[in-house]
C-alpha cells in the first residue's frame, strides 16, 4: 500500500515543483483558449502566502479536441501518445471549458478542491504522499528518510537532504 501511494505522489509531482513558499504548476496548453484558461485557473488557486505559478516548458500537454472522437459526456481524458502525456478535453463536452480545466488539473494535481486551501495542503511540499492532507503518514515517509542526503521524499526545502530543516517546515504546515 506504501509503494501504491508514493507511486500516486511521484505522478502528480511530474506535474508540479514546489518548496514551502512557493509552487510552479508545469502544463503545456496548447492554443491561446486554452492557456487563457489554464492561466485564470492557476491564478485562482494563488494567495501571498503560495504564490503559483504556471511553467509551460513541460508537464503535461493539454489539448482541446484530440484525433479520436469524444464521448459527449466526457468532459476530458488522458492519452499517452509515446512519451507524452496529453490531456485532452472535450470541445462540445458537458461542462465549459473553465470548469473541465479546473477539474481535470485538480484531479492531476491531487487537490481535494479548486481552492487555495486545497493548494496550500497539496503543493506546499508536506503532502509528501499526495492524498491532499498534511498528516502522520506524511510524516513518516520524511522520518523514513531523515539523516540522508540525495533523497527527495521528505526534502521540503530541498536541499538535497532530510534534517531539521525540513523537519521544522513540515512542523508549520501540519495541523492534528
Amino acid at each position: 500500500m506504501r509503494r501504491r501511494l508514493l507511486g500516486a505522489g511521484l505522478l502528480a509531482l511530474t506535474a508540479l515543483v514546489s518548496t514551502a513558499s512557493a509552487a510552479t504548476i508545469r502544463f503545456r496548453p496548447q492554443g491561446a483558449e486554452l492557456l487563457r484558461q489554464v492561466q485564470a485557473a492557476v491564478a485562482a488557486l494563488s494567495t501571498k502566502d503560495l504564490p503559483v505559478t504556471l511553467d509551460t516548458s513541460s508537464g503535461p500537454i493539454l489539448t482541446l479536441g484530440g484525433a479520436a472522437p469524444f464521448n459527449p459526456d466526457v468532459a476530458a481524458r488522458v492519452v499517452v501518445v509515446g512519451t507524452d502525456r496529453r490531456i485532452e478535453f472535450n470541445p462540445q463536452g458537458p461542462l465549459p471549458l473553465a470548469e473541465a480545466v479546473r477539474s481535470e488539473l485538480a484531479r492531476e494535481l491531487g487537490l481535494s478542491a479548486w481552492t487555495p486551501a486545497a493548494a496550500r495542503t497539496r503543493l506546499s511540499g508536506a503532502d509528501l504522499n499526495g492524498d491532499g492532507k498534511i498528516d502522520l503518514s506524511d510524516l513518516a515517509l520524511l522520518m523514513n528518510n531523515y539523516g540522508k542526503a540525495g533523497v527527495t521524499v521528505g526534502d521540503l526545502n530541498q536541499d538535497r537532504k532530510v534534517d531539521d530543516a525540513d523537519l521544522n517546515l513540515f512542523s508549520s504546515q501540519y495541523k492534528p
